[in-house]
């Protein structure tokens, strides 16, 4: 009742750190934020390198770090390979900028393949890119796909070498349901970046005076265009987010700093509609920190607490957040997401319904006993996990920070 669907590369990166900290999560989180915070420096150098002023650069690089932190805060500092894998496809596009000479192709082409054994969703990067190579040179975009063709064949033949045919099975058949609830939740979250959107498609308000900026606005609007098109249809996938729209909000950067860095009426319009939306949005992030902050000790006292009771427990204990189970010393037994989207998917059998019908878990720790509508079976209208843990008897033993409930069994 374990799920992998991420390529393998994230955790050997996350996993020599974490051995050298000791703590896996804490590491991965140091990562994500390096990551994060390299992503908006990698912005700068690819505005430089696209032919923008130092000032459109710098505008650019901080937007995208004031953003990621504003409008997609809960992925600040997270221990998720998104920002990892958008980091080492972005200084592809560094090392590819700014004329493609076959050598810069060649070693572009390693890095985005590597930012995709990182993490498989980034095609946006990848596309443009080869659209842009198409249409620029012809050579330049057969070296490319050479290059990408067989650094791909030589990561899946080494990775299936590795860890075997599940590799294969995890990545490309991985059990998930889709909705349009998702989609409208993501178009909801672009509603925070429509005025950088605006912004960035203000490249277009003016013609290009050479054939760099004429080729540096093609391929900020390829990037720009695309990586909103499979944001949203990423979103349509239970339990896809908002670091759907990374390459969105990277793209919009780069073509806003674009903008920027000719100055005019229009690069002032281009600010204004990107500023404001952070002057308003940050005062509402800054007023939850600060409430965080204060209630920073009382929260790690009562999480503290539960992990104490999960480690002080004997036996088999499954954890909806994985990480409590983690810090207690258990063993990870079931990944409750991935499981319920499996048996939703896929309608198979598998063996928790018959675990907890013996009590073979002490105990069951739930996030939240109301679901969203894609972790409902659409037959019983509920989760069928909690389904399978009322017939078997367990009831809430206690409750902890952010609404988590600890499920026994009943006593013998």
């Amino acid at each position: 009742m374990i799920f992998n669907n991420y390529p393998p590369l994230s955790f050997l990166f996350v996993g020599f750190i974490g051995h050298l900290s000791g703590d896996i999560i804490a590491s991965g989180r140091a990562i994500g934020l390096f990551s994060q915070m390299t992503c908006a420096l990698l912005v700068f150098c690819c505005v430089l390198r696209m032919g923008g002023t130092k000032t459109g650069a710098a505008a650019a690089g901080l937007l995208a770090a004031l953003y990621s932190t504003v409008s997609f805060h809960d992925y600040v500092a997270i221990n998720d390979p998104q920002w990892l894998a958008n980091m080492v496809m972005l200084a592809g596009l560094t090392v590819l900028l700014p004329t493609p000479s076959p050598r810069r192709v060649i070693c572009a082409a390693l890095l985005v393949v590597m930012g995709g054994f990182i993490k498989h969703n980034l095609l946006a990067l990848p596309l443009s890119i080869s659209l842009w190579l198409a249409w620029r040179d012809r050579q330049a975009f057969l070296i490319w796909c050479a290059t990408g063709a067989v650094a791909v064949a030589g990561g899946f033949l080494l990775s299936t070498t590795l860890y075997g045919p599940a590799f294969l099975v995890d990545l490309l058949h991985h059990p998930r349901t889709y909705s349009p609830q998702g989609l409208a939740r993501g178009l909801g979250k672009l509603v925070e970046l429509t005025g950088l959107l605006i912004a960035a498609y203000l490249i277009w308000s003016y013609p290009a005076s050479s054939p760099q900026q004429r080729s540096a606005r093609i391929f900020a609007t390829l990037f720009l265009s695309i990586a909103f098109a499979t944001g949203l249809f990423q979103r349509l996938g239970a339990g896809v987010t908002y670091n759907a729209h990374f390459e969105t909000l990277l793209a919009a950067c780069l073509a806003t700093g674009l903008v920027l860095s000719r100055p005019s009426r229009v690069a002032f319009i281009a600010l204004s509609l990107s500023v404001i939306p952070l002057l308003v949005l940050a005062p509402f992030q800054m007023a939850r920190e600060v409430r965080s902050i204060r209630t920073l000790q009382t929260n790690a006292v009562q999480w503290q607490e539960v992990i104490t009771r999960i480690r002080a427990t004997p036996g088999p204990v499954a954890c909806e957040t994985l990480a409590l189970c983690y810090w207690a010393g258990k063993e990870e037994t079931v990944d409750f997401f991935n499981l319920t989207q499996a048996i939703l998917a896929q309608k198979e059998a598998y063996p928790f319904a018959k675990i907890v019908q013996e009590h073979g878990f002490r105990l069951v720790q739930i996030d939240h006993v109301t679901r969203r509508q894609d972790e409902l079976s659409p037959v019983t209208g509920r989760d069928p996990l909690i389904s399978a843990l009322d017939a078997a008897g367990y009831t809430p033993a206690f409750n902890g920070p952010n609404g988590i409930v600890i499920f026994a069994p009943p006593t013998q």
